[in-house]
């Protein structure tokens, strides 16, 4: 991928009114660099009155002229700080939103695949781009109009000087920065694998907590993370020291330069005092351009060590957005569900989990599947459900063919309780009553009573109220089956899969879930159970083994 073709992916992601803004700025930045201009103008022309042929003389009206124009510079200089930082933080937040859809926008099949700690990571990577990047390329573009107009005026006041100065200080920028730009480069890379690097480990200490204090490995995992956030840490220092070299140069030999001209210009005829008005301007206008030479420095070294890190960020937004469609009516389902010869194989895997499998699930039915660990009986599931789609073969609703274009409707019909719910850091409620901005409690209380739920959760002093903790860590891992059975019934879909939910609850709870379940399927819900345990499969109307990626008898 080119410099620019990142940079271009980018800027279209910001959409029009971010692209209108960048104009403005534009044309702000062009107003600034007139005031710039005739700032520099009104300097010389006052201190040529002041110290002209005719001697010393204070004249208000030139005076007057600099005072508006020297403020005038400063006041738009400041509307310009505002309008950038507004800008890049403004663009920040739509980048890190397009991101975040086109994360939301995967497949179920892309997010298995994809590294756990990326979601999170794209947000560190946004973060890092918008400061180290986004930001100093905005400053230095401000930087290169108000310079040039500076530059311009200088010439103006006295055109061989401010050639000469020009010269050897734009070389000599431009020879330290093609020096430093391969080292540059590199502490790129290493920042951005290091962001990536530490939300993983961020993320598996978190997660692998428990375990890492039983194995009495936490030292060896602080250990693991001290190593990575070095590293990162090297790199950030590294392109800080680096990226500010040119901006020191360029400060300690322009003073050099700036002396030296002061005294040739005093070897002029005239001498010191017909000098004066000519050198003073120049002083001014090198006091401007420094820090715009700074800005426009710090910008370079960034372009290069920032290359990797705009590319990865490029990469994340030219995925596929979330596509802002209708919800969709649930697709028909009133007879049955056929499998005819489906087989899934996941990729980078060789052999098939399911091959040439046929099914029918009718309507109203409650089967159960069997099997060993990584017998396909999960994979089953997820094709059933409509989140992985079919290697080879098809599938029917009511004759009907399942297309790509028709899985948001099919998902429609189907309500999942998983071995390992996902429960949010909420309140109980919120919980049951997931993605929904306006809970029904009555509802919700009549989910938790099916569940089995509701006589804990009244014992609570919060009731329904109640915090469940991170990933639902201050509840039981049979609460924590039960809060998904109550969310799955919360809002009540033609199919229930249930994936292993009876594993953590004792046998009176897992009674209570089987009378919910026989009151489900007496009112017309189709129940596919991944079960083991005896009672979960006797009140089923079949059993299905799956061995090898096929149906083989119970």
């Amino acid at each position: 991928m080119s410099d620019a073709r990142p940079l271009a992916t980018i800027v279209r992601a910001t959409g029009p009114d971010g692209r209108r803004r960048l104009a403005l700025l534009a044309a702000l930045t062009i107003a600034g660099g007139l005031a710039e201009f005739a700032s520099l103008a009104a300097l010389l022309s006052l201190l040529r009155g002041w110290f002209g042929a005719t001697g010393a003389r204070l004249d208000g009206g030139p005076l007057a002229l600099f005072a508006v124009a020297i403020l005038a510079a400063g006041a738009i200089r400041l509307a310009l700080l505002a309008a950038t930082e507004r800008l890049a933080f403004d663009t920040g937040h739509r980048i890190l939103v397009a991101v975040q859809r086109r994360v939301l926008a995967r497949d179920w099949l892309s997010h298995v695949a994809a590294r756990a700690s990326g979601p999170v990571a794209a947000v560190e990577l946004v973060d890092a781009w918008l400061f180290g990047a986004l930001l100093p390329w905005l400053r230095a573009g401000t930087a290169i109009v108000l310079a040039a107009f500076i530059v311009a005026g200088l010439l103006w006041v006295d055109p061989l000087a401010a050639t000469v100065a020009s010269l050897l200080l734009g070389g000599l920028f431009a020879l330290v920065w093609l020096a430093i730009r391969p080292a540059l480069r590199r502490a790129g890379d290493a920042i951005a694998d290091g962001y990536e690097e530490r939300v993983a480990a961020i993320q598996e200490n978190v997660g692998a907590l428990r375990e890492l204090i039983l194995a009495d490995a936490r030292e060896a995992a602080a250990e693991h993370f001290r190593i990575i956030d070095r590293r990162l840490t090297r790199a950030r220092v590294q392109l800080t020291v680096i990226g500010s070299t040119p901006r020191i140069l360029v400060e300690s030999i322009g003073l050099l330069l700036l002396v030296c001209l002061a005294a040739w210009l005093a070897s002029r005829p005239g001498g010191a005092v017909a000098a004066l008005p000519t050198l003073a301007t120049l002083a001014l206008g090198a006091q401007r351009l420094l820090p715009l030479f700074q800005a426009i420095g710090q910008a370079s070294g960034n372009a290069a060590a920032m290359r990797s890190l705009s590319a990865r960020v490029a990469a994340l937004i030219d995925t596929p957005d979330l596509r802002a469609e209708p919800r969709a009516d649930p697709l028909p389902f009133t007879r049955e569900l056929r499998l005819d010869q489906v087989g899934f194989t996941y990729p980078e895997r060789d052999a098939p989990v399911l091959d040439r499998l046929d099914l029918v699930i009718r309507a109203g039915e409650r089967i159960a599947l069997t099997g060993r660990n990584g017998s396909g009986k999960s994979t089953l599931a997820d094709l059933v459900m409509g989140l992985l789609p079919p290697t080879n073969g098809r599938m029917f609703v009511d004759g009907v063919e399942l297309t790509p274009h028709q899985l948001r409707a099919w998902q429609r019909n189907v309500a999942h309780v998983p071995q390992s719910p996902f429960l949010a850091d909420a309140s109980i409620a919120r919980n049951i009553a997931f993605a929904v901005a306006e809970p029904d409690h009555v509802r919700v209380v009549e989910a938790a009573r099916l569940a089995g739920l509701h006589d804990f959760i009244m014992v609570l002093p919060r009731g329904y109220e109640t915090r469940v903790g991170d990933r639902g860590q201050l509840l039981s891992g049979g609460q924590r089956q039960r809060l998904a059975l109550a969310r799955a019934l919360y809002a009540p879909a033609p199919l229930l899969v249930l994936d292993e939910a009876s594993s953590a609850l004792d046998p009176e709870t897992e009674q209570h879930l089987l009378r919910a379940l026989d009151a489900l399927q007496a009112g017309g819900t189709t129940i596919l159970l991944i079960a083991h345990r005896p009672a979960m499969l006797a009140g089923c109307d079949r059993v299905l083994r799956i061995e090898r990626g096929a149906l083989v008898p119970a």
